[in-house]
């Protein structure tokens, strides 16, 4: 399955399936010491509607709120969690550190980072469950989200952890373009 971005950040975009149903929206106002993302996910009903009432009607989903000192929270059906707790970061890049996190169904899972992060299983098995396409400039395809059908059932969890990592990226390659204007040299995004 693929959910298209309708902007190039998932920070501010609805996320829509390959029929042009939207099913997520996430709203991240900017802040100057904290900022917020808002997640919501469409509400699905059998009820037929007309005119107006055709508007896609949205749910608050979860919440991911940054602090430029501090810990950095998840907050997601009435629990709050320090972002330090819910992620072990692993491994050491060439763009930086392993998310790893264990998703409602139990198993353990890693975001690994790169041009394309990709979440993949947190075993030997490594089997890939999701692929974040960025926008390309030498072509027109659209960014998106591909979530592999082993990753169907936790797909809620997949676009709350994706957008916390790309605003993590984000600000690291901010800082380091701030840091290193001009030089080349390599940026660790986690």
């Amino acid at each position: 399955m693929h959910l298209y971005l309708s902007d190039t950040s998932p920070l501010n975009t609805t996320f829509s399936d390959e029929a042009g149903q939207a099913i997520y929206k996430v709203d991240t106002p900017l802040g100057l010491i904290s900022c917020t993302a808002n997640i919501s996910r469409v509400v699905r009903d059998d009820i037929p509607r007309e005119g107006k009432d055709l508007q896609d009607r949205f749910a608050h989903l979860a919440q991911v709120e940054w602090h430029m000192f501090g810990s950095s929270f998840i907050r997601q059906g009435g629990q709050e969690i320090d972002t330090r707790i819910f992620f072990r970061k692993e491994g050491l890049g060439w763009y930086g550190r392993n998310h790893v996190f264990m998703a409602p169904n139990g198993r353990d899972y890693r975001w690994e980072p790169g041009t394309t992060p990709t979440l993949v299983t947190n075993d030997k098995a490594k089997t890939r469950v999701a692929h974040f396409h960025r926008k390309c400039i030498f072509n027109r395809r659209p960014p998106s989200l591909e979530i592999y059908p082993g990753g169907e059932e936790i797909m809620d969890i997949i676009l709350i952890t994706l957008v916390y990592i790309e605003k993590v990226r984000k600000d690291a390659e901010n800082a380091a373009s701030r840091s290193h204007k001009g030089g080349h040299d390599t940026v660790h995004y986690w």
